[in-house]
């Protein structure tokens, strides 16, 4: 009997040797992934801008006005405010809420009927509120 010995088992060291580096090449794959960007980008976003909004004068100014969303995911525009003559108001736009779809340019209806009167080379200025909570300025002169 072998009273200073114990019987015990471990794995082999070629199995050991082999998840060790099984491991190891895991973590390199990981960090070159996230260092270098092999993996991409993980999050989708809209970057929206106002492309010369053309606002007609006159009792109730009307027009369109381009948005284009140069990111990687749609949003919706949900609203507008429009800011002339030292007023603010919200006017309405046509088919609310209007899809920005991602890589394209939508032209926006504007109705501003409720707004007053606007005269002809009278500066403004609007924010287009979008679903995903942010806000495109915008500005240009009624013709």
């Amino acid at each position: 009997m072998n009273i200073g010995k114990r019987n015990r088992k471990a794995i082999s060291p070629v199995l050991a040797t082999v998840i060790l580096i099984a491991i190891t090449l895991i973590a390199a794959i990981a960090v070159a992934g996230f260092v270098f960007g092999l993996f991409g980008s993980f999050t989708s976003s809209a970057t929206v801008q106002a492309i010369l909004p053309a606002l007609a004068s006159g009792a109730g100014p009307t027009g369109t006005a381009s948005f284009q969303n140069t990111g990687t995911s749609n949003t919706n525009a949900n609203g507008m405010t429009l800011t002339f003559g030292g007023v603010t108001c919200a006017p309405a736009i046509t088919g609310v809420p209007v899809t920005l779809t991602a890589g394209t340019t939508t032209p926006i209806t504007i109705t501003a009927g409720t707004c007053g009167a606007a005269g002809k080379g009278v500066a403004y200025s609007g924010i287009l509120d979008l679903s995903n909570g942010g806000q495109v300025p915008f500005t240009g002169t009624f013709s």
